[in-house]
């Protein structure tokens, strides 16, 4: 599958199956990483089964079992680097996807005391992304637990704040906001709004108030898919840093 299909096909996945990924999916997700680290200054991380068959304590509140890998994304404390992490960490559950594999964004539920991670001095385990094949039919318990927290979605007009109501925008900033829709975000809370003050004008981004400590990390998640998407609408184009960095078109 190409990446916008990736995007229209990733669901946050709380059971895997218990089979082995395969050595050349393992060798993709491992070169992603290595390009990601060397073009962010992150510090992302791929755990696979210790010699004891041991890979990551899920929460059995939100997951049926334990993926059979893992990625642990580490950085520096600070909204910029919580930022980056969403934006690079989102591009490699996005590879993941195109792969085949199922993927969840998790910041808290695990077992932090046994989860395996290098960290540098000054750095923190941000999240954490299971990884794994997903079974061909959800069982129920997690069925029920993605249409709750599903209902918590905002609608896709509220996403945007423009010169004309978002179904009388260009085209192509339609597919981008409807692709920020698809992305995930903590407690589906959705808190990037794009902002056009005038058709001439940048888009920007605005933050909502500040409630479960991941809304950083959430818009650099809805930049990349905001990018993504105006690219395959052949508007190209690249976000700057920060809560009000704009959009600049190649």
């Amino acid at each position: 599958m190409d990446i916008i299909e990736a995007i229209d096909t990733r669901i946050s996945c709380r059971v895997f199956e218990q089979q082995p990924i395969e050595p050349e999916k393992i060798a993709a997700l491992e070169d992603e990483v290595a390009t990601i680290n060397g073009e962010s200054g992150l510090h992302f991380q791929l755990y696979g089964p210790r010699e004891d068959g041991f890979v990551i304590e899920m929460s059995s509140k939100l997951f049926a079992n334990n993926p059979p890998l893992y990625a642990a994304l580490v950085a520096q404390q600070g909204s910029l680097y919580k930022e980056k992490l969403g934006y690079f960490g989102e591009r490699l559950v996005l590879l993941a996807t195109q792969l085949g594999l199922g993927t969840c964004w998790v910041a808290s539920t695990f077992d932090r005391a046994t989860t395996r991670v290098e960290l540098a001095e000054g750095e923190v385990l941000h999240d954490v992304i299971p990884i794994g094949y997903a079974p061909a039919k959800t069982p129920l318990k997690q069925r029920t637990l993605r249409k709750t927290i599903r209902s918590r979605d905002k609608k896709l007009e509220d996403l945007w704040k423009g010169p004309q109501p978002l179904d009388q925008s260009p085209a192509w900033i339609q597919a981008a906001i409807a692709a920020v829709h698809k992305g995930p975000s903590a407690v589906n809370g959705q808190p990037v709004v794009f902002v056009q003050a005038s058709p001439d004008a940048p888009i920007t981004t605005k933050l909502g108030p500040l409630k479960t400590k991941q809304e950083h990390t959430d818009l650099g998640i809805a930049k990349l898919h905001f990018e993504i998407a105006a690219r395959a609408c052949g508007v190209k184009g690249a976000w700057e840093w920060g809560e009000d960095g704009r959009f600049i078109n190649e």
